[in-house]
């Protein structure tokens, strides 16, 4: 049987934040519960990644998932990253005082939800590890760039050049068109948003972080070696131990996509058991 997928609205702060939650099938066999937190990327849903999330749902976790960064569900979409990651930690601690996600729960995330997540280790508690996939770094590049980027990324999956071919161009189908949809319905937010992912910088994450028990949560980071948006990774495993004492990094050199954990679930739920199963 499939996993059982439901949404409710989760009020936040006069917002009604979406969240998505993807709960073992029917009849799974399980000795206790265990809530994983995930956090989609830029202009994305959490539907984007079903194939990841259902994955991990078969194996015994039970996925929340809020709508934080697309530009068409909130009434005042954030427009910058901290705002991102002002929006991601007040959600949680509402979930959390709600009973909907336990208090503590790792936390893995793609592209802005992975660099997000960082910011959650501020929380008390504070998530008992982090998966970054592809996470947004420091960048110089104008959001013109961006979009150019996002363009040939997609362009990519849609022939057949990154992914498995039919499975990926079906992903598009259902993620990619849903991205261009935001885009076209926001366009004004969007390009403000893009241009204020500029703002992450590892010296303010390490000035949020230390000194928090945050400070002491595992980190790991897996980053596809094709990247569409971002080549070099020599600055990200430095730019992360300013802030946490156990962080790593790990360039999977056979992903040639800034989205390839979209069409490879099982790879992605293998490297968050892995991880959670040593950090959590």
């Amino acid at each position: 049987m499939r996993p059982i997928t439901t949404q409710i609205q989760q009020r936040v702060r006069g917002e009604s934040v979406p969240v998505t939650i993807v709960e073992p099938p029917p009849g799974a066999a399980l000795e206790e519960r265990r809530d994983v937190l995930f956090l989609h990327g830029y202009a994305r849903h959490p539907l984007d990644y079903r194939l990841v999330l259902e994955e991990a749902a078969r194996r015994g976790w039970r996925v929340v998932a809020p709508f934080l960064f697309a530009n068409n569900g909130l009434r005042t979409p954030p427009r910058h990253f901290w705002s991102c990651a002002a929006l991601a930690a007040r959600t949680v601690d509402a979930l959390v005082a709600e009973g909907t996600l336990s208090s503590g729960a790792p936390v893995f995330g793609h592209s802005t939800g992975a660099a997000v997540g960082y910011t959650l280790a501020r929380l008390d508690p504070a998530p008992a590890a982090i998966l970054a996939v592809n996470p947004v770094q420091p960048s110089s590049r104008s959001p013109l760039a961006f979009m150019a980027r996002s363009a040939w990324m997609n362009t990519k999956m849609f022939i057949g050049l990154s992914g498995d071919g039919p499975l990926a161009r079906a992903v598009l189908a259902e993620g990619a068109g849903r991205f261009y949809r935001n885009w076209l319905s926001r366009p004004g937010p969007a390009f403000e948003l893009i241009g204020g992912l500029r703002a992450f910088r590892y010296d303010r994450l390490a000035r949020w972080i230390r000194g928090a028990p945050g400070a002491e949560v595992p980190v790991r980071v897996l980053y596809g070696c094709g990247d569409e948006f971002y080549s070099d990774h020599s600055g990200l495993e430095p730019g992360l131990r300013q802030a946490f004492s156990q962080a790593s990094v790990e360039v999977l050199e056979e992903e040639n996509s800034h989205e390839w954990l979209l069409y490879r679930p099982e790879k992605t739920v293998d490297a968050l058991e892995a991880f959670m199963g040593r950090g959590a």
